[in-house]
This record gives C-alpha cells, sequence and structure tokens, in this order.
C-alpha cells in the first residue's frame, strides 16, 4: 500500500501545475485570435437646439436645472448646445444621437384616463411611439425628444427625473394619473 501512495504523488503534482498551466494558455490563445471589437466613437460635438422663450421667472428655474444637470442620463453623455442666447442655460443634450430636453416647453393637456409615467418624483406623459416625452406636474414643463434609435428612453428619463423633481417645483394641480 505504501508504494501505491508513492506512485500517485508524481501524478497528483503533475496535475495541480498542469492545469493551471492549460488555462492560462488557453486564456492567451483565446485573446490573441479573438476579433478586437471597434472602439465607438460617440459624436461629443455641440447640438443645435431650439430656445423655448421663458419667462423671467420660468429663466431662472431652467438656469437651476441645466445648472445641476448629471453628466450622463441613460448611460449617455451629455453634449454641449448651441442655439442662440439662452440654449445652455434652457437646454440639455446627451448622446448621439442626440436626446434633447428642453426647460419651459409648453403644457400638453392630457385627459384624466390618458396613461402617464411617474418616473422618480416626475410625472410624464409620452406621444404614442414614445418619442416625446412632457413632465405634467411641474412648474415649468421640460419636454424630452428621444431619437428612435434609443431603445429606452424610460433610462434617460429616470435620470433626467431625479434632478427635474429637485430642481423644479411641483405644479398645484397635476392629472389624476400622477398622484
Amino acid at each position: 500500500m505504501g508504494s501505491e501512495k508513492k506512485s500517485r504523488l508524481p501524478a497528483i503534482v503533475a496535475t495541480a501545475v498542469a492545469v493551471p498551466v492549460a488555462v492560462v494558455a488557453g486564456v492567451l490563445v483565446f485573446n490573441a485570435i479573438a476579433p478586437k471589437a471597434e472602439p465607438v466613437h460617440e459624436d461629443l460635438s455641440p447640438v443645435a437646439v431650439e430656445v423655448p422663450a421663458l419667462s423671467e421667472e420660468d429663466a431662472v428655474v431652467c438656469l437651476a436645472l441645466t445648472a445641476t444637470a448629471p453628466e450622463s442620463a441613460g448611460g449617455l453623455q451629455a453634449r454641449p448646445v448651441e442655439g442662440g442666447a439662452g440654449a445652455a442655460e434652457s437646454v440639455m443634450a446627451y448622446g448621439d444621437p442626440a436626446v434633447v430636453a428642453t426647460c419651459g416647453v409648453e403644457p400638453v393637456a392630457v385627459e384624466d384616463t390618458a396613461l402617464v409615467y411617474k418616473l422618480n418624483g416626475v410625472c410624464w406623459y409620452s406621444d404614442e411611439a414614445g418619442l416625446e416625452w412632457t413632465s405634467l406636474d411641474r412648474q415649468v414643463p421640460v419636454g424630452v425628444s428621444v431619437p428612435e434609435t434609443h431603445e429606452q428612453p424610460v433610462d434617460v428619463l429616470n435620470d433626467l427625473s431625479t434632478a427635474i423633481a429637485d430642481k423644479v417645483p411641483a405644479a398645484a394641480e397635476a392629472p389624476t394619473g400622477c398622484a
């Protein structure tokens, strides 16, 4: 019996060394032959936007929002905006193609039975395609335009809603679905 244990010891040691070496070699070979992913280069140049006409009070609220806007929303990087005086103070853009959020859009009237979405403290209404979103329960409405290529607009809206709920005061009245 004693000689049987001695004869297995070299096999166990060889296996203990060979398995990790084989794994490392396999990983190195896989990395050498695997196709390299092309880096994604997002266009982060300024986005041309339309600037809403704002009262002085609304302009102050919108400036508070844009000054504290997140650096990214829904995983999309913030982009600068251009479009004349007040563009950066009332409009935010994210990603490529750009999701554009505009503070001070025209309010949307909705039926009490309309489908609305409460996201991180802000009530939203969307067109049927889910491309145009408008806040319903804020003193200064915020509109968000989402290009069709973005599959999950709610990801962007969730991140923006946090900032909107913090900086744009709630309206005195909101549709019943927003409660």
